[in-house]
């Protein structure tokens, strides 16, 4: 196994670990506490980020770890995984959650994660939702 395959499996059980502890930690503790460490309420981190490969190999790991969690890994987990991930290697992320207005005026929430102009995690629906917070490094 050569070095960069080596780096991005250790990347994959990080991020296989972190997803379980998130679910945890969504489960026990409100959201307010949660909050309080995810970053700058109504603050996005810059999108000068320069030429990195992290985000895209963290964007990598999440997505893998995440089809083979021992539980359904949605995207508030992933969103906070990745914050995590991309602080701990020193890249400055926002992580934002919106709301959509479904079918018989139900709402649907949703979390997603930027680092410089890079969707990390839940790039697949953001464009639907409406943005009611964000937490960024400043």
């Amino acid at each position: 196994m050569n070095n960069r395959a080596l780096i991005d499996y250790i990347l994959f059980l990080e991020a296989w670990c972190l997803l379980h502890l998130a679910k945890l930690v969504i489960f026990l503790l409100p959201f307010k506490k949660i909050a309080s460490r995810m970053g700058q309420l109504q603050a996005e981190s810059t999108n000068e980020v320069g030429p990195t490969a992290c985000p895209l190999r963290i964007e990598h790991a999440i997505r893998r770890a995440s089809r083979s969690t021992l539980h359904d890994s949605k995207c508030y987990d992933q969103a906070l995984v990745a914050k995590a991930l991309l602080n701990q290697s020193g890249l400055p992320a926002t992580i934002y959650f919106g709301l959509a207005k479904g079918g018989d005026s139900n709402l649907s929430a949703h979390a997603w994660v930027r680092c410089g102009n890079k969707i990390v995690t839940g790039k697949a629906a953001m464009e639907r939702f409406t943005v009611i917070a964000c937490f960024g490094d400043t």
